[in-house]
């Protein structure tokens, strides 16, 4: 089995609601998911959050799996690992799954084809994480 866990917390501090901001007339959850559903790969698609109103918002845009973690897991300091297991240690499933993969919900530009290769690349190599990475053209801090 293999899961898809976004985790989408209320709490940004420079954008405010930015997971579910609108971004080309849909909420920002709602490209990830579109994405993640066309790659075809993931047996689940599960959202992590602490918030209601991005819970609603999930709900709407098709999401089935909806987790709510404790405020100690939704601050500026948590790293993304516990949160992660969380989610999975929630889950009502007898099943462990056999790859987990964590999507952020800001990533509008996020593409099936991309993900179906990084898969390949996974189940090949048996890596046990894939981070995706480019090359920019200036300093990131501008």
């Amino acid at each position: 089995m293999n899961f898809a866990i976004i985790p989408a917390r209320i709490g940004s501090k420079r954008i405010r609601n930015k997971n579910i901001k609108i971004f080309n007339s849909k909420p920002m959850l709602f490209w990830v998911y579109r994405e993640l559903k066309k790659s075809k790969i993931f047996d689940k698609i599960i959202v992590t959050t602490d918030s209601k109103k991005i819970s609603k918002v999930a709900k709407r845009i098709g999401f089935k799996n909806i987790i709510y973690r404790p405020k100690k897991l939704a601050n500026d300091y948590c790293p993304i690992k516990p949160v992660i297991r969380n989610a999975i240690s929630q889950l009502k499933i007898n099943e462990i799954p056999d790859n987990v993969c964590c999507v952020f919900p800001c990533n509008p530009f996020l593409l099936s084809q991309d993900l179906k290769k990084t898969f390949k690349i996974l189940k090949k190599n048996t890596n046990e994480f894939i981070y995706p990475v480019v090359k920019y053209s200036h300093p990131i801090q501008r």
